[in-house]
């Protein structure tokens, strides 16, 4: 039997074709360029402090900001997600590149749990599309209502049975991301 949890909020990202390449390829591939992480653009700071319940002031003081979160559909397994500032008023989660030596990919975001994976012979980002899923990928984070963080992610179009008036709609969106507020059983 499934646990219910009682979700409050939904932070989530939609994950670039680019991004995605720069997540799987080589980190140390020549003319990689691009960044190893996952970058929240600054139109998203405010809302994803917010989420993460801390201020601006506390979290430009902090070298990082580390949160523990399980995985969705399998809370025995957990792992930390890093959020650090970027130049620009921007953040990024940290480390998420699969083949960096100090790769801190959560494990809801590994190919073990479903997430795409490229080859490890892509060398460009159109190598990479090949294995981006049609419809898209997003990365998202949900919190409780006592506090626990949760990560998963959703690939592909929207279901046709995900209606309008469900928080999970916002999710399929073309928005570079948000935070949704929940406040249901899921």
């Amino acid at each position: 039997m499934a646990t219910k949890l009682n979700i409050e909020s939904i932070w989530w990202r939609n994950v670039q074709p680019g991004e995605f390449y720069n997540i799987e390829r080589h980190h140390r591939i020549e003319g990689g360029g691009g960044s190893l992480y996952i970058e929240i653009p600054s139109s998203m700071v405010p809302q994803t402090l917010n989420f993460l319940d801390v201020t601006e002031t506390d979290f430009n003081s902090m070298a990082s900001l580390v949160i523990e979160a399980f995985v969705i559909g399998n809370p025995k397994i957990s792992g930390p997600i890093e959020f650090r500032s970027k130049a620009g008023g921007r953040m990024r989660i940290a480390n998420q590149n699969r083949r960096q030596p100090s790769s801190q990919r959560h494990p809801a975001w590994t190919s073990t749990l479903g997430f795409p994976r490229a080859s490890d012979e892509v060398s460009n980002k159109n190598e990479a599309l090949e294995f981006f899923p049609e419809g898209g990928l997003r990365i998202y984070i949900a919190k409780t209502v006592d506090g626990n963080y949760y990560a998963g992610f959703t690939k592909g179009h929207r279901p046709s049975n995900i209606k309008e008036n469900n928080p999970m709609f916002e999710l399929y969106s073309t928005n570079v991301g948000g935070v949704i507020n929940a406040k249901h059983d899921r």
